[in-house]
């Protein structure tokens, strides 16, 4: 009897052992756990953020110092990834090394010449939404908000601009000193940054910048604080091969987006609106003299006619660049031209109607003054006057008329 009692003990024993075996099985290491939805969604997500944050991070070494040579072979071997599918043959080459300064090749390069808060930096993502930029994001902001016309700048300003756009940033100790404090000059540059945000000290490295842009294929770099006509000086370098997009904008609306802006009211160079007409007129007569000497190398675009036919325009643009419309740049015009987003500096924009937001959100009174300001400077750019408050107002008024460049 009792016999059979320790028997059933010892098979009930047996049977609790296992069952809490099983049970604590699921938390060992050699367990097969697995998650619920919610739990396979944040494992995803954790192992989607780690993928990504390792195609970034710089290589680095025992030393704690990043591995030039890793980062640089790595960025390499991206840009041809990204290339795999462009056609060449539009940028007048067979093959990638023909555009990469590293292999001997020249690259594709472009400068947008214009002034503060006339759609420069919607131009300058558009260009640098193409795969295997290298984009010079304003070289000149450490001179604040001047334009440089001559003398005692235009010296320096100049030696920066060439020595960037041949990817030589030796002797730049201002630019980088600059940078320092000011990290939205290499922000931009998202091919740049993509190491920098873990690593700073690689953007003030003048090497390392060197190395890096001399891989690219393509440049582009927009300016607004020099004037067109001191680019002849780089046009005239027969080792530097860039074009140029002189970029313009109705005074109107150029004054209405500047007085969003703080930096600009106590400064005459932005808020002067004489200033800038003097400029635009400027600008016309040079634009002039540079498509007579280099008719393949400058073009003039109006903002207004960008901002109307984003698509078009930017096709004819590439073509007189040499670039091919890619899926990139595709996707960049679809996502920033059709909704609002962010403040003004934002380049999300219904871009139809960002032109002539200034008929509605400035007084008739201080659009007077600024058309007899700039009344030349109108006519040679083809803006036209709004001749009172209704007339300004009104939907049949059309600003824009044709112009045309006399050389």
């Amino acid at each position: 009897m009792f016999q059979r009692i320790n028997f059933y003990l010892i098979c009930f024993g047996f049977g609790v052992s296992v069952l809490l075996i099983l049970a604590g099985s699921r938390f060992t290491d050699n367990a097969v756990y697995r998650p619920g939805f919610e739990s396979h969604r944040n494992i995803k997500n954790y192992m989607k953020t780690e993928k990504e944050e390792l195609q970034v991070i710089p290589t680095i070494l025992s030393s704690g110092l990043p591995d030039i040579d890793k980062i640089l072979n790595k960025t390499k071997e991206k840009i041809k990834l990204e290339l795999a599918n462009y056609n060449f043959t539009y940028s007048g080459v067979r093959r990638l090394e023909d555009l990469t300064i590293e292999t001997g090749g020249q690259p594709i390069r472009s400068i947008i010449i214009s002034t503060w808060r006339s759609g420069t930096t919607f131009l300058g993502d558009i260009l640098n939404a193409m795969p295997g930029n290298f984009y010079h994001y304003e070289p000149l902001l450490r001179y604040d908000i001047i334009q440089i016309r001559g003398p005692p700048h235009s010296k320096s300003a100049m030696s920066t601009i060439k020595n960037m756009l041949k990817c030589n940033f030796d002797n730049m100790e201002e630019y980088f000193d600059y940078g320092k404090e000011h990290l939205n000059q290499f922000t931009h540059n998202i091919r740049l940054w993509d190491h920098c945000k873990y690593k700073k000290e690689l953007c003030f490295d003048s090497n390392f910048t060197s190395r890096l842009c001399k891989l690219f294929p393509f440049q582009s770099m927009k300016v607004v604080r020099i004037r067109l006509r001191l680019i002849r000086e780089l046009l005239e370098d027969k080792e530097l091969k860039f074009k140029v997009i002189l970029m313009i904008r109705d005074p109107r609306g150029v004054m209405e987006s500047r007085q969003h802006r703080d930096f600009c009211p106590p400064n005459p160079d932005c808020w002067n609106p004489e200033l800038m007409c003097a400029d635009m007129i400027s600008d016309y007569v040079s634009a002039s003299r540079l498509l007579k000497a280099y008719p393949d190398r400058l073009t003039v675009l109006r903002y207004e006619d960008l901002a109307l036919n984003v698509n078009e325009t930017v096709k004819e643009l590439f073509k007189f660049l040499g670039l091919n419309m890619t899926p990139s740049v595709m996707k960049f015009l679809n996502s920033h031209t059709n909704k609002n987003v962010g403040g003004p500096s934002s380049t999300f924009r219904v871009s139809r109607d960002v032109p002539f937001k200034w008929k509605t959100a400035l007084d008739y009174n201080h659009v007077e003054e600024i058309q007899m300001t700039c009344k030349e400077a109108m006519d040679l750019w083809g803006y036209e006057m709004a001749h009172n408050a209704s007339h300004m107002n009104s939907k049949s008024f059309n600003p824009l008329k044709q112009y045309v460049i006399e050389e």
